[in-house]
């Protein structure tokens, strides 16, 4: 379970940014479409996907006052004893294809609850981004940028238990910041 949970967040670390970048369809929604969907997902409760641990999986935020809400893959996991202390957090929505939507947020030097100010390119790893927000908005936060606060509620590593919350400004593709607001995420391994 721990080596398959590994190779999923190696293959969401490396592979997650690169998910927006293709060319959109000809049938690729309308960011008003997506907004739609997004609020949907959002007000469901528990959320699509969730499991029943007590209060179940999600991923969610505000993202420029409109509902994001992760509806699958929601996946959280922690480096293995003895390596760096890393949490690793994703969740995708919208269709399964080249417009689906896949947010990430990997925190370095993670040891438990507390609130932490990741730092893009520092000497700890840090990244935040949500990838193919639109055809314009492709990748927001990661390489392009981010300033964003995170407060770790609860932090377990076995089994990994997982719960933040997080709120700040991801740079955009298209030039723009996107305002992320009421950020929460509880997850479990």
């Amino acid at each position: 379970m721990l080596i398959h949970s590994l190779k999923r967040a190696l293959v969401m670390v490396v592979f997650g940014p690169l998910a927006g970048c293709g060319a959109a369809g000809p049938e690729a929604p309308s960011a008003g479409d997506r907004a739609a969907r997004g609020a949907a997902a959002a007000a469901q409760s528990p959320p699509e996907g969730a499991v029943a641990n007590g209060g179940g999986q999600f991923v969610r935020m505000m993202v420029d006052g409109v509902e994001w809400a992760a509806d699958r893959e929601i996946f959280c996991t922690q480096a293995p004893a003895g390596m760096a202390p890393m949490l690793i957090v994703s969740g995708s929505h919208g269709p399964k294809d080249a417009n689906g939507q896949v947010f990430n947020l990997n925190l370095g030097n993670v040891h438990g609850p507390g609130t932490l100010r990741p730092v893009g390119g520092g000497s700890v790893a840090h990244v935040i981004q949500l990838a193919n927000l639109d055809e314009r908005r492709y990748l927001n936060g990661g390489a392009m940028g981010f300033d964003v606060k995170v407060e770790v509620i609860d932090f377990a590593r076995d089994p990994t238990r997982v719960e933040l919350r997080f709120e700040g400004t991801l740079n955009g593709s298209a030039g723009t910041h996107l305002g992320i607001e009421e950020g929460h995420v509880r997850c479990s391994e």
